[in-house]
């Protein structure tokens, strides 16, 4: 602030991560988006919560405190599936944990209180999103009111935020007061002193109903999903300590604005302030990948996609997407490796719905494809060609490689996408999502069938032999989502053993705020009403996992005992004459996959 003279800054953004001036980092987004708007912006990262001080070093800000707890929901950050601590934080410089609180919007809202009255406090960033209303904590074990109440804010902003902090830095700026801001799209307020329900907004059972019965979780989250989108009512919902008011999200950015977006002049390093510790470890992966759009009409039942960057897709231009490209070849410490060129998932890019704003599917591709999906993906092809041609531009060609998530079902409508990637932007391994082997399990994660996963893997095979390429799949599981059986994680090990496989690419289902199967593991009903199976013990979840997991060590205890309970000893047989070493891991042994130990 002194070297640029400034006496006080517009808007002060408050993040539980270390700051990295990335385009895949949220705060960075958002600061150098209000930047853009002429605002003055400070970040204080990593604040010590549990000194009053540390909040005043910028002091106070001219229009707002922007508050998130950083790119990833804490309670994800801080533990995992079964409740164990994490050993690391990706997000704190040199993977330290102990930099931030054990509730970070709740923490930094209290210090920033006590620290300035008066100057608005707002929300934002992924775990602002996802809880935004009535939501389940599989910590704690309970459903909680809206995170806004608990934080005692002003205004939480969700989703993809920058037109609405944008507008609520503007409208602040020309004198409205934040309990003004009623109508902003994308926000949520409490109703209270002036602040009221909008008529005809559509009502979701309250804290209380749905902590008395879950079979109203379930009843809200279909309702919402109906709403939560573009052009949707607004929704309300009462707790014990005040009514939440929530906007449907606004439009996504068009192509210009993503451009104007991911155009501004990142740095795309860590503060200079984490070089004696190591650095961040969560950009090393990210560091010269490429966001080329955002949006997923996917849908699947686990993931909170839909809730937080929507299903319609927003894509940038070639033209911005080959300049960023060249930002990363001209970095002093780029390698010739630009590592992903992709998006929540790397081939729905330049796709879009003919009937944005007037459909109610969460899922344009399950459970059959929309007949409305403009899914030609001559945009993608269109986007590669012209990557290659940069290629060969270049004296020293770089690498460019796609390691997003492909979905394999959309893939299999575009034989020309399956030969490039094959030929071009694979580097030995793909990753793919099939998540599971069963049928009955994939209807309830919304995902699509296991025998199309097959032919994908055929298919990327064949490309990949034409090629002259020996390139693998790297495939996802997950185990104890909801309605999935011990019985159907011992169906897919039997597949597993079959093509001897052994997977490292497994999820234990965790219960994250906001999404379908969350809904569904709570009612323990599907979204019919009908009644499933749910592993809710650490004994059975960790059955599941070992099952997917077989070909470590740790796990032969508790596999063994299922797998004489269900009188399959040979199965047993064969998983024990794996060669397994003390770690877990292979031994050098390739099965028919040819695969060995990629799946790391």
């Amino acid at each position: 602030m002194r070297e640029r003279g400034w006496s006080q800054v517009d808007v002060i953004l408050v993040t539980a991560d270390a700051y990295v001036d990335h385009p895949s980092f949220g705060v960075a987004l958002v600061g150098r988006w209000l930047e853009k708007q002429g605002y003055l912006v400070a970040v204080l990262a990593q604040p010590d919560w549990r000194e009053v001080e540390a909040f005043r070093v910028f002091g106070p800000p001219r229009l707002f405190w922007g508050v998130t707890s950083g790119a990833v929901d804490s309670r994800l950050n801080r533990y995992m599936s079964l409740g164990h601590i994490r050993q690391e934080d990706m997000y704190s410089p040199g993977g330290k944990t102990g930099l931030r609180p054990e509730k970070p919007l709740l923490a930094y809202c209290a210090r920033i209180r006590q620290a300035y009255k008066g100057v608005p406090v707002i929300l934002g960033g992924l775990e602002a999103s996802l809880r935004r209303l009535v939501h389940y904590d599989f910590i704690e074990d309970k459903l909680k009111r809206s995170v806004l109440i608990d934080a005692k804010a002003d205004l939480l902003v969700y989703g993809m935020a920058e037109r609405s902090i944008a507008e609520v830095a503007r409208r602040l700026a020309g004198g409205e007061t934040v309990r003004e801001l009623v109508d902003v799209a994308g926000t949520v307020y409490v109703a209270s002193g002036g602040r009221e329900v909008p008529e005809g907004a559509v009502r979701l059972a309250s804290l209380a109903e749905q902590q008395e019965d879950s079979g109203k979780v379930l009843e809200a989250q279909l309702l919402y999903e109906r709403q939560g989108k573009p052009g949707g009512s607004v929704v309300f919902q009462e707790s014990d300590a005040g009514v939440i008011v929530v906007q449907p999200p606004g439009e996504v950015l068009k192509t210009e604005e993503m451009d104007e977006l991911y155009d501004l002049p990142f740095t795309r390093r860590w503060h200079s302030r984490y070089d004696k510790e190591g650095g961040v470890p969560a950009l090393e992966p990210v560091k010269f990948s490429i966001t080329t759009h955002r949006g997923c009409f996917g849908g699947c039942n686990f993931c909170a996609l839909y809730y937080h960057q929507g299903k319609q897709i927003s894509s940038r231009s070639e033209e911005s997407i080959l300049a960023e490209a060249e930002v990363c070849r001209r970095q002093d410490d780029f390698r010739g490796t630009i590592s992903d060129i992709g998006g929540p998932t790397a081939n729905m890019y330049g796709m879009r719905c003919g009937r944005a704003g007037s459909c109610n599917r969460a899922s344009c591709l399950f459970p059959s494809m929309c007949e409305h999906l403009q899914s030609t993906g001559k945009e993608m092809i269109m986007l590669l060609e012209a990557v290659q041609r940069w290629r060969r531009d270049q004296a020293k060609q770089p690498r460019v490689y796609i390691a997003s998530g492909v979905r394999h079902d959309l893939a299999l409508g575009n034989p020309d996408y399956i030969r490039m990637l094959a030929a071009d932007f694979v580097g030995g391994h793909l990753k793919v999502a099939p998540e599971h082997f069963c049928g009955r399990v994939l209807e309830l994660m919304g995902k699509p069938s296991f025998e199309l996963f097959e032919e994908f893997e055929a298919r990327f095979t064949e490309a990949s032999r034409r090629a002259g390429k020996e390139q693998y799949l790297v495939p996802y599981f997950m185990s104890s989502h909801p309605g999935c059986t011990a019985e159907d994680g011992l169906a897919l090990t039997e597949y597993l053993v079959g093509r001897n496989w052994r997977v490292r690419q497994v999820q234990d289902f965790t219960p994250i705020p906001m999404t379908m199967s969350t809904a569904m593991y709570l009612a323990e009903r599907d979204k019919r009403g009908r009644r499933i199976h749910v592993a809710r013990g650490r004994s059975e979840k960790r059955l599941q996992m070992g099952l997917l997991k077989y070909h470590e060590r740790r796990n032969e205890k508790v596999i063994s005992r299922f797998l004489q309970s269900k009188h399959k000893n040979k199965l047993l047989s064969q998983i024990r004459g794996l060669r397994i070493d003390g770690r877990g891991g292979n031994k050098g042994r390739r099965g028919r996959s040819g695969a060995e130990d990629c799946f790391e």
